[in-house]
């Protein structure tokens, strides 16, 4: 018997009507992080973010102006990692190493050197992944586990604290003068950037 991630904690952060930041996208349950569990979202307690936030979703998409499909704009995410020069890739390969990395340095206990080797290992990847164009769901699936991995271990070293399910053996008490309050990733063109 050993813990799993069955869960998440949010990602997406929507205002009171379920929108997100990206223009008609609405976010609720399990990808929303509505603040409403605080640092620590037990066991079923997703089922009552999922009704209450799912209602009030439903109603802002009901009464929201339907998107034109054909003139939206979707915007092309790009990257800062260097080209790799590799051709051939394996992605279950990466996958199930980046698996064992997360599990082993970004799991359960944290500190800040396993943080760091992860950041790095997964920089690493990174510049064979994300230059890549795929036309398959494992090849998108293998950029986008990176970059959730990359944002997890990223914030995990920024919060230097313990709450909630984050535990830092390095720092294992709260801090609620630096840390009352959710770390916020931000994609800019130069990089990832923590946002207070």
């Amino acid at each position: 018997v050993r813990p799993s991630a069955h869960y998440m904690l949010g990602g997406v952060k929507p205002d009171l009507q379920s929108r997100a930041s990206l223009k008609d996208l609405l976010a609720c349950g399990e990808v929303a992080s509505t603040g409403l569990h605080r640092a620590n979202r037990l066991h079923s307690n997703s089922l009552l973010e999922g009704l209450v936030f799912g209602s009030i979703c439903g109603q802002t998409a009901e009464t929201s102006k339907r998107p034109d499909i054909a003139s939206m704009h979707h915007p092309v995410i790009q990257y800062t990692v260097p080209s790799s020069g590799r051709t051939r890739l394996d992605t279950v390969d990466v996958l199930n190493s980046l698996r064992a990395l997360m599990w082993r340095n970004v799991g359960i206990t944290r500190t800040e050197r396993p943080l760091t080797e992860a950041r790095e290992i997964i920089g690493f990847w990174q510049r064979y992944v994300m230059d890549k164009a795929f036309d398959c769901p494992p090849g998108w699936e293998c950029q986008n586990m990176l970059t959730v991995a990359m944002l997890m271990s990223q914030s995990a070293t920024l919060r230097q604290e313990s709450r909630g399910v984050h535990y830092r053996m390095d720092y294992p008490l709260a801090n609620d003068a630096a840390f009352k309050h959710h770390i916020e990733m931000i994609r800019r063109v130069e990089g990832l950037r923590g946002k207070d």
